[in-house]
């Protein structure tokens, strides 16, 4: 156990997030401008049809704090998130915090993790469901089948984890190093949380309030089919 909080990087998966880029990176930044330790902001642009990267290359001149890592093609959620995890690494940084870049995560929350990460807990989750999390402005069906789906995956995994496909974590990079995930899509939450399990990580959780999308013409990335349970079936048993 620590005082000092442990150098940490943002890492921002975005893809076709013209109209949420800006306001996120900014909102961030500004919170991470009164953390006592190293941080940075790491933004993964997944190869977007829209301006993304035009605003992220105008952002990275003006905030010192940003890097921006581009992608010629999309290659999915789980990508983005290697290449900013490859990246905290080699800038030796101790803990990777991942949040959305779609204004749903409020900065504020990115303290909650400050206590599990100077007990050194290697995998961190926000989590909408246990005590202090909440969900707000979000449609009940979609609530409803996230909910029941983590219910199942706890009942899998038996992990001490209430909101196992929520994308708001921080893991160190001593445990990232280790880890191999070859998903390319939302799958690779599931597959590197038993991962983690499988090299006997320790788990904490950092409640939160999930809202809805902060531009209502910015409709998620995440949308739900078969296919998508059926890959995270697929990771839960593996």
């Amino acid at each position: 156990m620590t005082e000092k909080i442990p150098s940490f990087c943002i890492v921002l998966p975005m893809f076709n997030e013209e109209s949420n880029a800006e306001a996120s990176i900014r909102s961030i930044a500004g919170y991470l401008s009164g953390v006592e330790t190293r941080t940075a902001i790491i933004a993964v642009e997944d190869g977007s049809r829209d301006r993304t990267l035009d605003v992220l290359r105008r952002l990275a001149r003006d905030i010192p704090c940003l890097t921006v890592i581009a992608h010629e093609k999309n290659s999915g959620y789980g990508a983005a998130n290697r290449t900013g995890f490859a990246a905290a690494i080699r800038e030796g940084f101790d803990y990777v915090l991942v949040m959305d870049a779609d204004g749903t995560q409020s900065p504020e929350f990115i303290g909650r993790f400050f206590e599990p990460m100077k007990s050194a807990v290697d995998f961190i989750k926000a989590t909408r469901y246990a005590r202090g999390g909440s969900v707000v402005g979000v449609q009940f069906q979609r609530w409803f089948i996230s909910w029941a789906g983590n219910k199942f995956a706890h009942l899998v995994l038996r992990l001490p984890l209430t909101d196992y496909t929520n994308g708001f974590r921080a893991i160190r990079t001593s445990l990232l190093a280790r880890i191999h995930c070859r998903e390319p899509g939302f799958a690779m939450l599931i597959e590197e949380v038993v991962q983690a399990k499988k090299l006997g990580a320790s788990f904490g959780e950092a409640p939160y309030k999930l809202t809805a999308r902060a531009k209502e013409d910015s409709p998620s990335k995440f949308v739900y089919s078969w296919r998508i349970y059926r890959e995270y079936l697929r990771n839960l048993f593996k």
